[in-house]
């Protein structure tokens, strides 16, 4: 059996049971199987699924992402038979020209952040100078760092290269260490490529505004930038706590 013809199943009974956010997300989005090796005393295979969700369709199910990720994962076990380990469901950040109110807060369990988001969204929305864009960066640092102190532990997540700073302030250490340990493993190199990837570009973002401080016009361009790829962050970390 095809992961497309898979795909194709689950689409076909989640609109004829009329599991409408289901299959929004299945309906708009582009998708992968990754190979999850089990350990020597494991025989069964397991997959990681990963979709990739138009950026409209995205926004209006993000409440719902971890009932939606255990419906697919349902129906593709009872099915097919196969073992799904994790479902990733990220915005295709391909298809996002303009943010205005087309990208909206990812809900996560820390109110902190979800207040954060929606301060910095609304910062945007406000801002008409470089002060305003410069302050987009410096509150897009300072929720990286309080994302990473909420789910960084020293004493879980030690990276394997000891000279690596991960005091409270070096977030993008702290985050990389996590990512390293919670997804650990050959099995698991694809969507921690992902999750590494996310981090860097939102530091990159970050940097890219704060040092074009002469034409509004490109630091509005790097602010919008800044945030969805902020938004694509607390999404992936999300994701990566949420697996046991």
């Amino acid at each position: 059996m095809t992961e497309e013809k898979v795909i194709y199943l689950i689409k076909e009974i989640a609109k004829e049971n009329k599991f409408v956010n289901t299959s929004a997300v299945l309906q708009n989005s582009n998708f992968e199987f990754h190979v999850r090796n089990q350990g020597p005393y494991h025989s069964e295979t397991s997959y990681i699924v990963s979709f990739k969700v138009d950026p409209t369709t995205f926004v209006k199910v993000n409440t719902e992402l971890t009932s939606i990720k255990n419906t697919i994962k349902r129906l593709i076990r009872e099915t097919t038979g196969l073992s799904i380990y994790e479902i990733f469901i990220t915005p295709d950040y391909d298809k996002i020209s303009i943010i205005n109110s087309e990208v909206s807060v990812v809900q996560t369990e820390w109110q902190e952040i979800n207040d954060l988001q929606k301060k910095l969204i609304d910062l945007f929305k406000k801002s008409d100078g470089s002060i305003d864009y410069q302050n987009i960066g410096n509150s897009a640092r300072t929720l990286m760092d309080k994302l990473a102190r909420i789910v960084f532990d020293e004493k879980l997540h030690k990276p394997e290269d000891p000279k690596i700073d991960i005091r409270n302030g070096k977030f993008k250490n702290q985050l990389h260490s996590f990512i390293a340990t919670k997804l650990r493993g050959s099995q698991n190199e694809d969507i921690r490529k992902l999750a590494n990837s996310a981090i860097e570009f939102m530091e990159k973002s970050i940097d890219l505004m704060n040092v074009t401080t002469h034409k509004l016009d490109v630091q509005k361009h790097f602010a919008e930038l800044c945030i969805i790829s902020l938004i694509n962050v607390v999404s992936v970390i999300k994701s990566v706590n949420e697996i046991p």
